[in-house]
């Protein structure tokens, strides 16, 4: 570490050097948090310290960012001014009349040198960007060595740290820096600036080469006048190959530190952002994406409202409503897998397909209110669950969306999928007032109306996306997130090359023109922590999947029984229950901003643990079937809010302790979680059916033995969770 530092200084400009991140003092802040880590009277001290540390970082953090952002932009608008002169260039020097070829020469020799001139203040800035990025992957990974690095919060930057050596090694880091700041580390990793400015420098300077060899085969100077203009071309050409191979280096380094939002994780996003060129994503795209995912949730929960009304009025039994309501599970759990697939030839197809099944089902579930029949029902809620497309609008978020717009898209995501939750239920709520109308041999009314609205919306998504949706390019190489290494851009050539290979250039070697690099295989520090292997991150990623299984479990369960409850018990209506439940839905956004400031503060492993024990409780009052009323939507609340809870911080854990090979490809751990969802929600309704089957509900003293088996099951599998989770505790340390 003392050899990195010494080499930082040594290789930074002495003009420069106030504007390098202050590795020094970076590591005299650590040393005083080491000093007093292991001493526990001295704890207040040691987190003080943290906070000065941190602090410190984001100010270097600032500084370095803001220094390139002013010289990048002075550099382009220097270009800009430039490439306005070299379009007169030609007319006023080269196609003159009145200039000699010496003195043209002459001209076109300045404005290499000019050009020479730019490219070295490009260099410079590319070595910029290769040693501080570097600096800020050392004395992170120092300092995760020592001391347990801060924890992402939402609202401020995280950064994920990677190791040069160790593909699948990584680390978290959180700061207290505004989220926003993302877009401008994004500016300074992808230098995209600055790539612009090397092409046009290159391609001004194979102008004037041309420009000069044409001269000096006019011209009649000695060869003393070309061996010299001949000296200047090999100059620029070195500077041009230098700042080629410093491109690689700050391409190499700059890759290794990403920004990262608290809210991708939330939605189950795990890889990471793709390149500029890749990152095809429109507007419209993200758009009708974020519709399907929350059209979806509103459909799921459009007949949770009116589903004791509607099997009543086909003379069906109340206790097939979760058996009914499970059918969309049970589609949804192949068709989630079909559709991941699917979508490593199309992504346009899939939301037709999605956006068809949704429309068929709403019209099945019309048809069957008319004909009573039961089975045209199932095969209704069975076609509806074929129109969950969410791993589809997941994965175009992690592989269109560029880096500086995912915690955007992923917030969009997750906020519309929690307003689809709200506005199915909340639908029954103006159509309980619509007249029974005979439309031919269908009914419209109260019941059916949400239905026949869902088709229309569905039909408009459906247009809109047919004729609107641009495909993006599908390339199994060029998305293939598991390469550390950069698809060449014809924009771009030859200045994105390939990244040097071991045996090639690398920091710390010195090219033919001299400039140095920092090689982090010529520096000693300690070895990187090994990859975890996929054993010993099996009974971790095991807890997690049944953190995730179980809230959705009991949630779906609590949100079935909801309208029972209230209308068996309480005489409400079933606008009453949608309203009910559209309020529960409405509170997942506020919730899931809580537990990221809670998560701040909180382990992922503690608040897991805390939120399930307050789920049992939640389930120990559910479980008094509602005696009293205010017993039964407290014990309601709880068991909803936590297991709102669970989803964030039941993420926020998986991503943490999974292994790198489940954070990519079509079987990640995004699709895993996804169908440990809606196994879970499938498990709920069908412990509904099967618990209402054994106790009936169609009287009181029925409904209270349902509540009290039902919810004592969920408290049971509550606990038996949370104690496998106090089992491996140690395990589950991120």
């Amino acid at each position: 570490m003392v050899q990195f530092q010494n080499n930082l200084e040594n290789a930074r400009l002495p003009e420069w050097a106030p504007q390098y991140l202050n590795y020094s003092l970076l590591k005299l802040k650590l040393k005083d948090i080491i000093a007093v880590k292991d001493n526990p009277e001295l704890d207040q001290v040691c987190q003080a310290r943290k906070f000065i540390f941190q602090g410190t970082l984001d100010s270097e953090i600032e500084k370095v960012l803001s220094f390139y952002a002013d010289v990048s932009t002075t550099i382009k608008h220097d270009l800009q001014d430039s490439e306005q002169s070299f379009d007169h260039f030609q007319d006023a020097v080269m196609d003159s009349q009145e200039l000699d070829t010496i003195h043209k020469l002459h001209r076109v020799e300045t404005k290499i040198e000019e050009l020479q001139a730019v490219a070295k203040r490009i260099t410079d800035l590319l070595q910029y960007v290769s040693l501080n990025m570097q600096g800020i992957r050392k004395i992170l990974k120092k300092f995760a060595k020592h001391v347990e690095p801060t924890k992402p919060s939402p609202g401020f930057l995280a950064l994920e740290v990677q190791h040069p050596h160790e593909p699948g090694w990584k680390m978290m880091q959180g700061t207290f820096l505004p989220a926003n700041v993302s877009e401008q580390l994004d500016d300074m990793t992808s230098h995209t600036t600055l790539v612009a400015a090397a092409a046009k420098v290159k391609h001004h300077y194979d102008k004037l080469r041309t420009w000069r060899s044409s001269l000096l085969k006019e011209s009649s100077q000695d060869l003393a006048g070309a061996v010299a203009a001949d000296d200047i071309g090999t100059e620029i050409e070195n500077v041009l190959k230098s700042m080629d191979d410093m491109h690689r280096m700050a391409q190499r380094n700059a890759m290794l530190v990403h920004g990262l939002g608290w809210s991708e994780r939330r939605a189950g996003i795990f890889e990471p952002a793709p390149i500029d060129e890749l990152a095809v994503a429109t507007t419209l795209g993200l758009v009708l994406n974020c519709l399907s995912s929350g059209l979806y949730m509103a459909n799921y929960q459009l007949v949770l409202p009116n589903i004791r009304d509607y099997l009543t009025d086909i003379g069906a039994a109340l206790s097939m409503a979760g058996v009914v309501i499970g059918c969309c599970d049970i589609a949804s759990i192949p068709g989630t897998i079909g559709y991941s697939v699917w979508t490593n030839s199309s992504f346009k197809a899939p939301l037709i397909s999605s956006a068809v099944a949704c429309i068929l089902g709403n019209t099945l579930y019309c048809i069957g209110y008319d004909t009573k029949w039961l089975s045209i029902l199932m095969a209704a809620r069975l076609l509806t669950g074929l129109g969950s497309a969410r791993t589809v609008n997941r994965r175009y978020i992690a592989d269109f969306v560029r880096k500086a717009a995912r915690t955007k898209a992923s917030a969009a995501f997750v906020t519309c999928s929690a307003a689809g939750m709200a506005l199915g239920p909340l639908l029954a709520v103006p159509m309980a007032r619509v007249p029974t109308v005979q439309l031919g041999f269908l009914t419209f009314n109260p019941i059916t109306a949400g239905a026949y609205v869902m088709s229309l919306i569905w039909l408009v998504f459906l247009a809109v996306t047919i004729f609107c949706f641009e495909e993006p390019p599908i390339r199994a190489d060029a998305i293939d997130h598991s390469k550390d290494s950069i698809p060449e851009s014809t924009l771009q050539q030859p200045l994105l090359s390939e990244p040097p290979s071991p045996g090639g250039i690398e920091s710390g070697q010195t090219t033919e023109n001299g400039n140095d690099y920092i090689s982090p295989a010529k520096i000693k520090t300690s070895a990187a922590p090994k990859i975890p292997s996929m054993r010993s991150t099996l009974q971790p990623m095991i807890a997690t999947f049944c953190i995730l299984f179980l809230l959705k479990l009991v949630q779906q369960a609590y949100l079935d029984s909801l309208p029972l409850f209230s209308g068996k018990l309480y005489g409400w209506s079933s606008s009453q229950a949608g309203l009910m439940l559209a309020v529960f839905g409405l509170t997942v956004i506020p919730v899931n901003t809580a537990v990221g400031q809670i998560s701040d503060h909180v382990s992922d492993r503690g608040l897991n643990a805390v939120t399930l024990f307050i789920t049992a409780v939640g389930c120990g009052l559910l479980m008094c079937g509602g005696r009293p009323m205010w017993m039964y939507f407290l014990g309601g609340t709880l068991v909803f809010m936590c297991t709102v809870i669970l989803e964030g911080s039941g993420m926020s854990l998986m991503s943490k302790i999974m292994h790198p090979s489940l954070a990519r490809g079509t079987w990640n751990a995004g699709l895993m979680s996804t169908e440990a969802g809606t196994l879970g929600r499938l498990t709920g309704n069908l412990c509904l059916s099967l618990v209402s089957k054994i106790t009936g509900v169609n009287t009181d003293s029925e409904v209270y033995r349902f509540g009290f088996m039902l919810f004592g099951l969920m408290g049971l599998l509550t606990v038996s969770n949370l104690g496998y989770m106090l089992a491996i505790w140690k395990r589950l340390a991120a």
